[in-house]
């Protein structure tokens, strides 16, 4: 009976110790599994799993040709994996020769703890090549893009840049980087017990969508080489110039100094990533004088034929003596504007009277941004009419007491070209997805601010500028043109009208008759000669004629008559082929096809005509499209390096405006 007694007593505790383990063990699994599992889960996937974020190509900027102006190419990056590197210290310090990298850094990435460290993104070729070389354990490579802006500088301010992890920093770059961008992918590393990787598995990105933007790369150009020069003589402080279709706000061409290459834009100054055209605010001068003669027009307060007593050149006002340049005495409206006088602006600017001013002055798009799709953009410097001085309505008469901007300037004089119409200034005509086609356009959107009586009698006053008045180095080769001329003291640094510094400029279109083309030249404190009339007149029509010959913009001078010389017997050879007979119809002709080259894809093939196809074979960009502007030919340009193949061939004779498709490439082939 003890015995059982003993055994069972026995058995109940080893049902209780049991028990207990039992319930010990099940409260464990409970925290496990239920509790602490998503805890245990996540460390879980740490240790088997390293992800990497692949960043998504972005979509690509097109001019309106269809022209690259920003692209993406694929790179090396070189990133670490510390768990795997088991000499830290010799890994370090190859890295260190081949990346420029100090060894330092290197150890402390190294030594993070993390289970993934980048240590050099977006390679050149020649790093990626020696650090590939050296097979360094724990060192994997990953390709990523880069952007690539293969015409560098050109249209710098426009397109803007990137930084490092591809997001947009300025220009087009930054204003639609939501839409360019693209969606991030994936790379999921597994590895096992041992830290070594054994299968990947990818989610790849999603490319961003492309922008056809309104500029034109050729116009684009020949404004920045007409800068250039223009830099070169006048030696300014800073210059914009900006050329758009009055007839809808299409930007065709934006350019400013200083400027930089968006390849490389860490190596410049950040002036000179800001975009005069948009950013800079200055006294207008004699240019807003349009403003106070459309709103006395606009009133019926003046006709253009009116004659005004300009007082010999001086008037009074509130005790401060106003001069003109010229000792003026009877003027009409025109002979006003013509001579731009300021003794006769401050005369319509008494009779509008401050209330009624200050009104055109915001109809007219000034004291806020004109909503161009460009991000850094003034909305310029004006004050209410509440707070003017007696004298202000003489001041802001001739262009003082009032900051602007080009592109309000512009798109005031735009408005006057077209017959009243103010149209917002855009860039980007349509965001195009790669795979779901066109996300959004852009359509012209304007405002009348002006009758179109006014403008006519404008229209008639500024052209008489040119011809007759301030204006006439604008004068055009075979083209009636309009505009007007400014010239500006600065205040200095004391609140005064300096006698050193000036912002001198010129506002215009063309042809008169029928405008397709508006144009400022705007040049901040220029060394020597200072007059808009010298200085800004001159580039306005070095430009504008090249740009109206480009766009085939037919003469509207009946004398003129434009004489080409014809090489009748050009001296090379086509490139490939036979040369084509010039009594028949053109052929295009392609022997060697390079991919995407294609003839069917030249949008309006060329007829018949006197002006010979240059060879272009081995030449820069720069190069052919100095010759093309200087044929007369319109220049559609692919790739970037040196001119590989063209359509049509050498020799072919076409007539001037033809467009001429040429390739470019790194690789030029010899013949």
């Amino acid at each position: 009976m003890k015995k059982d007694k003993s055994l069972a007593r026995r058995i109940y505790i080893l049902i209780a110790v049991m028990g207990i383990w039992g319930a010990a063990i099940g409260t464990r699994l409970y925290f496990l599994h239920v509790v602490h599992s998503a805890d245990y889960r996540q460390r879980a996937e740490r240790q088997q799993q390293r992800m990497l974020d692949v960043s998504p190509r972005r979509g690509i900027i097109y001019d309106r040709n269809g022209n690259e102006l920003a692209a993406s190419i694929k790179v090396d990056s070189v990133f670490a994996v510390p768990e795997e590197i088991k000499n830290p210290n010799t890994v370090a310090k190859t890295l260190a020769a081949l990346t420029g990298i100090p060894k330092e850094e290197l150890l402390q990435k190294f030594d993070s703890g993390k289970s993934f460290a980048w240590i050099k993104r977006k390679l050149t070729a020649t790093e990626a090549a020696a650090i590939q070389k050296a097979r360094l354990p724990g060192i994997y490579f990953q390709k990523e893009d880069r952007r690539y802006y293969p015409k560098r500088d050109l249209a710098a301010h426009v397109l803007g840049y990137v930084n490092i992890d591809d997001q947009g920093m300025a220009g087009l770059e930054y204003k639609y980087n939501e839409s360019v961008k693209g969606d991030s992918g994936r790379i999921v590393m597994m590895t096992d017990a041992r830290g070594r990787r054994f299968q990947t598995v990818q989610q790849a990105p999603a490319p961003g969508a492309n922008l056809i933007t309104t500029i034109d790369e050729n116009i684009q150009y020949i404004i920045e080489k007409e800068l250039q020069a223009g830099m070169a003589r006048t030696r300014a402080k800073g210059m914009s110039i900006v050329a758009m279709d009055p007839r809808s706000g299409e930007i065709l061409g934006m350019a400013n100094y200083p400027t930089f290459n968006p390849n490389e834009y860490t190596r410049y100054s950040p002036t000179n990533w800001i975009n005069r055209a948009l950013s800079h605010v200055y006294e207008p001068g004699s240019t807003f004088k349009i403003a106070t003669a459309a709103a006395a027009l606009e009133e019926k307060l003046t006709t253009p034929d009116e004659v005004i007593d300009c007082q010999m050149g001086s008037i009074i006002l509130y005790g401060h003596r106003i001069g003109d340049a010229h000792r003026y005495g009877l003027l009409s409206v025109k002979e006003i504007m013509q001579n731009s006088s300021n003794v006769g602006m401050i005369k319509l600017g008494l009779r509008i009277g401050d209330e009624r001013f200050a009104t055109y002055i915001d109809r007219l798009g000034f004291g806020r941004p004109t909503n161009i799709d460009l991000p850094g953009e003034e909305r310029g410097l004006t004050k209410p009419a509440s707070r003017w001085s007696k004298i202000s309505i003489g001041a802001i008469s001739m262009g003082q007491e009032i900051g602007v901007t080009s592109l309000q300037i512009l798109s005031m004089v735009s408005a006057v070209a077209n017959g009243g119409i103010l149209y917002r200034p855009y860039v980007v005509k349509r965001v195009q997805d790669p795979l779901q086609g066109v996300i959004s356009e852009t359509e012209p959107r304007g405002l009348r601010v002006i009758s179109e009586g006014t403008a006519r009698q404008l229209q008639d006053m500024l052209e008489v500028v040119v011809t007759d008045g301030t204006a006439k180095d604008s004068k055009l080769d075979g083209y009636r043109a309009a505009g007007k001329t400014g010239t500006a003291q600065k205040i200095d640094e004391h609140g005064r009208y300096g006698s050193h510094k000036y912002v001198a400029s010129f506002v215009g279109y063309a042809p008169a008759s029928n405008p397709s083309l508006a144009l400022i030249v705007v040049i901040d404190e220029p060394a020597g000669a200072y007059y808009g009339a010298q200085i800004a007149a001159p580039i306005f029509k070095k430009i504008a004629e090249q740009v109206l010959r480009y766009k085939s913009v037919a003469p509207d001078v009946p004398s003129y008559a434009p004489e080409y010389k014809v090489d009748e017997k050009p001296k090379r050879e086509p490139l490939v082929g036979p040369r084509p007979a010039t009594t028949g119809p053109v052929e295009l002709v392609s022997l060697n096809v390079v991919p995407g080259f294609n003839p069917r894809s030249v949008p309006d093939a060329p007829e018949l005509g006197d002006i010979p196809i240059p060879d272009f074979h081995g030449k820069s960009l720069r190069q052919v499209t100095e010759e093309c502007l200087k044929a007369g030919l319109r220049l559609q340009s692919i790739g970037s390096g040196a001119a590989v193949q063209q359509l049509p061939l050498p020799g072919t004779s076409v007539r001037a405006g033809s467009r001429v498709r040429v390739r470019f490439s790194s690789k030029v082939e010899r013949r």
